[in-house]
């Protein structure tokens, strides 16, 4: 039973005791749906989703057994975890962070360590950490070559002036 990091509560939201929730993940579909099972910090026991919307870029949460201001306080600042089986992945799709600390090569040669990922809106964008500077490379086919995620390599093709260690 892995569990990833997929969020932190930021605060509360009125006072039906939804928990105001930043997410990380790669799979909102599938994580922030009612019935499904979060976990808040280190405590084992999970929390079942009650209600869940979007607000303003944020989920808004409420957990079973706790539709109270007062009882959902404490969580605030708390970071959110999901399982990762939860999450049923299609071909040639991977959790951020199965792809963070794979080697980044172009034509054999390592240029880099994957240091994090975003999701800029319209892709998810790999930070690739060189030994002198962190680059942005867009995980999209034009630039992604192959992909050994089990072995941790990810072979790239830049374009001129995306990556320069001079």
């Amino acid at each position: 039973m892995e569990k990833l990091k997929i969020g932190k509560v930021l605060g509360t939201h009125a006072l039906k005791g939804e928990l105001k929730i930043r997410s990380y993940s790669d799979f909102n579909d599938q994580r922030f749906v009612i019935g499904n099972k979060l976990y808040l910090n280190n405590i084992e026991d999970p929390f079942i989703i009650k209600t869940v919307r979007i607000h303003k870029g944020n989920y808004l949460v409420s957990f079973e057994g706790l539709q109270d201001i007062n009882l959902v306080e404490k969580y605030v600042g708390s970071i959110v975890y999901g399982l990762k089986e939860d999450v049923v992945l299609e071909d040639n799709e991977y959790f951020y962070d199965d792809l963070i600390g794979c080697k980044v090569k172009e034509n054999d040669q390592v240029i880099g360590t994957v240091e994090s990922i975003y999701f800029n809106g319209a892709q998810d964008i790999l930070n690739v950490k060189t030994t002198k500077k962190t680059i942005a490379i867009p995980y999209v086919d034009a630039f992604i070559v192959d992909e050994d995620i089990e072995n941790k390599v990810i072979e790239v093709q830049l374009i001129k002036g995306m990556y320069d260690e001079d």
